[in-house]
């Protein structure tokens, strides 16, 4: 199934490089890796402040379930990475290059497409390429079409609309009799 859609899509989570189908869909794999030590104080915050629970329950299950098998699963997917960010998101060196990297690879898939669009202009329109008429009203139409703060519903009637004026132009096109 093809899905058409945003140009960035951030897929996180702790188990993320697992499925090795959806990682040949990545573009970009980045392992945010932050000290055990930061990972423990997390999660003593955690789930002292917010699951009422007592230090040393915390401490024992952290290492007795939880680092092992963060070492055993999510350790070893680093390096299936790209980009390992150390020090998490405190390090902003790392996050504002990742930054310039992902808007480069946008402007380059902009340029691309840009170039397609400008491709025919050596060429001339086939003579069977009919155009509709940029009517004020067409014109008003693709207006509120591309707003984002357009709802749904006149989205969808603003679509209609223009769909059977291109159909109306379609088919004044047809030989009749």
């Amino acid at each position: 199934k093809t899905l058409y859609g945003a140009n960035v899509i951030i897929f996180e989570g702790i188990m993320a490089f697992t499925d090795k189908e959806l990682l040949k869909l990545l573009d970009l794999k980045i392992f945010v890796d932050t000290d055990s030590d930061i990972r423990l104080v997390r999660r003593l915050r955690r789930d002292i402040s917010e699951r009422g629970r007592d230090i040393e329950g915390v401490i024992k299950q952290y290492n007795k379930f939880v680092k092992p098998a963060f070492d055993q699963h999510i350790q070893p997917t680093m390096r299936l990475a790209d980009i390992v960010v150390p020090r998490g998101t405190g390090n902003t060196v790392a996050i504002d290059l990742i930054v310039q990297h992902v808007h480069s690879q946008l402007e380059e898939v902009r340029a691309a497409w840009a170039a397609l669009a400008s491709a025919h202009q050596c060429h001339p329109l086939p003579q069977t390429l009919s155009v509709l008429k940029s009517t004020p009203q067409v014109r008003g139409m693709h207006t509120i079409i591309r707003n984002r703060e357009t709802s749904r519903d006149e989205f969808i009637f603003y679509s209609k609309r223009l769909m059977r004026l291109l159909i109306e132009h379609a088919l004044s096109l047809l030989p009749f009799q």
